[in-house]
């Protein structure tokens, strides 16, 4: 098992090879005014490159987990719960204006 933590490091640090070597040949394509061929030499370049950057971050990550105690594991343990707001639409009766205390005939409305 412990090669495995070894091969994503190794594959890491090659493609961080390879984008490196792709800059190289997108800044000799550049010096050599061919800049329409640079671009997606770029942009691969970028990529292998960050994929390598990706797999190192996995490798350290996956050997600072593996060196942990078993104490060291989170807990599982119930989630509390805030209070909730409703969210539901304001009632009619709070939003119509005027007096709340008399009934509609008493305001002068005709039934």
């Amino acid at each position: 098992m412990r090669f495995a933590y070894w091969s994503r490091e190794l594959a890491g640090w090659a493609l961080i090879g390879v984008g490196l070597w792709q800059f190289w040949n997108t800044y000799m394509l550049l010096t050599n005014r061919r800049i329409f061929e640079a671009g997606p030499s770029a942009f691969i370049a970028f990529v292998i490159f960050r994929g390598g950057l990706h797999l190192l971050k996995v490798a350290v990550a996956a050997q600072a987990s593996r060196s942990l105690p078993e104490s060291a594991q989170p807990q599982t343990r119930k989630a509390s719960r805030m209070a909730v707001r409703s969210v539901a639409p304001t009632p009619a009766k709070s939003v119509l204006p005027g007096p709340k205390t008399r009934p509609a005939s008493a305001n002068g409305m005709a039934e």
